[in-house]
């Protein structure tokens, strides 16, 4: 038993450290005044709440209602309503990113023109970032500027911000910056070809997904194949079995 206690004591706080890692979500938003909205801690603490308060009023519900004590129902719908603001915060991450891999194409671009006009690297993100100050990847190269002005690396902040976004066409952009910046490529070269390569694969990507557009669409086509089939002959089939024809 002493054993069991002492293991206790010194995991205490590990499966809270577990599911607060689990619920920090990437990059929900990188505007400066969203920074202290929610932690993972407060979204942690919100989903006991929720489960705690949903399982405590349903089984209060069932017990006045029906007179019995029902458990499944309460913990059911108690873990769902737990799951709820996690859920939440995960698709508003989702459709985050989205919208970054959306707007990245044009993103370079603009860094390219404004490169070959003669800004410096950091130049040319400031434009972007005053360009569409609201857009999410405008978002996070402004905290990459602020990261810069405190102190870290260039290649420091670009990394942070792909930790942050954890998008696959981004993470190449990152990298083929830091690499360039190492061996003395000019970063409009590395840009110019990440742009390339993101238009290359969304086209594949949406290539991909209209063949198998083809293969899906074929179950329900033979679906309204079949109804249509029964709204046309069932009457003559109804009325050859009273006839007897059949």
């Amino acid at each position: 038993m002493d054993a069991v206690l002492n293991y206790l004591a010194r995991h205490e706080t590990r499966f809270v450290d577990e599911l607060c890692h689990y619920v920090r979500f990437r990059s929900v938003s990188a505007q400066p005044e969203h920074r202290a909205d929610m932690t993972a801690d407060e979204i942690v603490a919100m989903e006991e709440l929720a489960f705690a308060g949903v399982t405590s009023i349903i089984f209060v519900f069932l017990l006045l209602a029906f007179g019995e004590f029902h458990f499944l129902p309460p913990l059911a719908l108690g873990a769902l309503a737990g799951m709820t603001p996690g859920y939440l915060v995960h698709q508003k991450a989702i459709e985050r990113r989205i919208r970054i891999n959306r707007q990245l194409p044009f993103a370079l671009d603009l860094l390219i023109l404004s490169m070959e006009a003669g800004s410096a690297f950091l130049e040319s993100i400031e434009i972007l970032v005053s360009s569409n100050p609201t857009s999410p990847l405008a978002q996070e190269f402004y905290l990459v500027l602020q990261s810069i002005q405190h102190g870290r690396t260039r290649r420091v902040a670009l990394e942070e911000m792909d930790v942050r976004v954890d998008s696959e066409d981004l993470r190449p952009v990152v990298h083929g910056i830091n690499t360039g910046e190492e061996l003395g490529t000019p970063i409009g070269s590395v840009l110019r070809v990440q742009a390339e390569g993101i238009r290359m694969k969304r086209s594949q990507r949406a290539e991909k997904l209209a063949a198998e557009a083809s293969s899906k669409i074929l179950f329900p086509t033979l679906l309204i194949m079949v109804a249509v089939l029964l709204m046309l002959m069932g009457p003559v089939i109804i009325k050859g079995v009273r006839d007897g024809w059949f």
